[in-house]
């Protein structure tokens, strides 16, 4: 009969085994927490050692944006610097300033529309020889530098410009304010005191106005202002005796513009046309 038990390990010997494999459970975790640490230290390393894109990108923006603020401020200096130098031109060269303004601002306009509100280079007197500071406080000394006529019309940008002019000239001794801080109706009449008929009989206020119409010299006004004027009276049109007329054209406004090239443009430009056909003798004169 053949046996039919179990073989080799089946053979229950009652002997415990121990298998020992040699390897510390403990030392592999440990092993293993060490790896994991240095991974992490490496990925963070290697995330600050590279700038993302983004950053890049707005450092780009931001020199971009630095480059063109200061080309606009290039651009800003040189347009001031630009209008400074046209009263110090010579007659040429403001004629044509004058015309390219006026063309910029009458687009529609034909050559020969345009023709018939140019300014000529004869309408004006150059000032290039003046060397001294164009300041309001040298305002004096430039108009005695070169101007002839026993009156003067002056022309500013602003009420404000105006009224500093105004105290720089001598104040009401020798000048006569007129600007929208009055009524349209007084300025008439102060011009009428002046240069006109008074109304009235009286010999002591005709010799008063006399004296007046004798002492003022500067009639200091703005281009609009000046404008509603010629249309209510033509009494600056009388007379043949010469006439000046100062453009107080190196002032800047906050905004960077002059009498030229300010709000009252176009006002200016008509009433200095106006002159020049209305009355005999006048030239134009930059500041």
């Amino acid at each position: 009969m053949v046996s039919t038990e179990p073989l080799g390990d089946d053979l229950d010997d009652g002997l415990v085994y121990d298998v020992d494999d040699g390897i510390d459970d403990s030392a592999v975790v440990s092993l293993s927490d060490e790896e994991s640490k240095k991974r992490t230290l490496d990925e963070e390393s290697s995330e600050k050692s590279e700038p993302t894109p983004i950053s890049t990108s707005k450092r780009q923006k931001k020199l971009q944006k630095s480059n063109l603020h200061q080309k606009k401020l290039e651009k800003i200096e040189y347009d001031r610097q630009q209008k400074a130098n046209i009263p110090r031109s010579s007659t040429d060269v403001i004629s044509e300033y004058f015309a390219t303004l006026i063309r910029e601002k009458n687009p529609d306009l034909s050559a020969l529309e345009l023709d018939e509100m140019y300014l000529r280079k004869t309408d004006f007197i150059s000032t290039e020889k003046y060397e001294k500071e164009r300041t309001v406080e040298n305002f004096q000394n430039f108009i005695d530098s070169f101007s002839k006529s026993p009156r003067a019309i002056i022309l500013c940008q602003s009420n404000m410009r105006v009224a500093d002019v105004f105290r720089n000239l001598g104040g009401a001794k020798n000048a006569v304010k007129l600007f929208s801080k009055s009524k349209l109706k007084d300025d008439l009449s102060k011009l009428d005191y002046l240069l006109g008929n008074s109304g009235s009989n009286s010999k002591g206020r005709e010799k008063n106005k006399k004296q007046a119409d004798k002492q003022i010299k500067y009639l200091i006004s703005t281009p609009n202002r000046m404008s509603k004027i010629l249309q209510s009276t033509d009494i600056l049109f009388q007379g043949k005796e010469k006439l000046d007329i100062f453009l107080d054209a190196t002032y800047l406004d906050p905004k960077a513009n002059t009498i030229l090239t300010g709000e009252d443009n176009a006002a200016l430009q008509k009433v200095l046309k106006e002159f020049l056909i209305k009355k005999s003798s006048v030239k134009i004169l930059l500041f």
